[in-house]
């Protein structure tokens, strides 16, 4: 089962190294790198609406839930303010790294889902997979735009994809043996984490950028990126 689950989340997080792999080598203009993000942005929202949160109440009812929330949404905002320090720079200059904090604060709890899916002869969501597959790549394509502009080298950035990407497979395999004898609450602590620090990371670094060179267009690509996930919960 945990080799199952392990495959599980690596299938899901290979979206990042996908992204990144077009975000290095395709010549992409900034608005359509920004055109990505935004659908991007509506695909993670729709899939903390539909998949995490709902998950979380069911499991562990609204404390848990809102404690997770609140502590992914601070160690995020405490990560941003962490690299703003190091790179002494606007957020313009931190945002790849930015999107790869918040892929790695989303990835590890969303990884844990999928794992603790196959519990007691469960299945993997099919859904959260997809949504996650999907939210993935233009996270990973923004990230790898940004910091090539900032004169990373292919092997750094590949380098810290694919630590993220290792990272998500292994959370889905220890998710099984981890949570088997916890509190269901535990559970909801952490889906709440992830939907916490995904919120605060699309508010600080996705959605802005995409504003800045798609402007009216950002709400419109937003909802386009929210209604494809909508329509995959209900054809899946």
């Amino acid at each position: 089962m945990t080799v199952q689950a392990g495959l599980w989340g690596w299938l899901a997080a290979s979206s990042l190294l996908l992204g990144a792999m077009i975000g290095m080598y395709a010549r992409l203009s900034r608005k359509v790198v920004a055109s990505v993000m935004a659908y991007g942005s509506g695909v993670l929202i729709a899939a903390v609406c539909f998949e995490q949160l709902p998950d979380a109440l069911r499991l562990g009812g609204h404390l848990p839930t809102l404690a997770g929330m609140f502590c992914g949404g601070v160690l995020f905002v405490l990560a941003s303010r962490w690299l703003d320090g190091l790179q002494g720079g606007g957020q313009g200059a931190l945002l790849g790294l930015l999107i790869a904090a918040g892929a790695f604060l989303d990835g590890i709890p969303e990884s844990l889902g999928l794992g603790l899916g196959l519990l007691d002869g469960g299945s993997v969501s099919l859904v959260m997979l997809v949504a996650i597959f999907l939210s993935n790549l233009p996270e990973g394509l923004a990230s790898a735009a940004s910091l090539r502009e900032e004169g990373r080298s292919k092997a750094w950035v590949f380098g810290l994809w694919a630590v993220i990407v290792a990272l998500s497979g292994l959370a889905a395999m220890a998710g099984p043996g981890l949570f088997a004898g916890l509190p269901d609450s535990w559970l909801a602590f952490v889906l709440g984490f992830s939907a916490g620090a995904v919120l605060c990371m699309l508010v600080d670094s996705m959605i802005p950028e995409a504003f800045a060179e798609t402007h009216a267009l950002t709400g419109l690509i937003t909802l386009s990126g929210f209604m494809t996930a909508l329509a995959l919960d209900k054809v899946l």
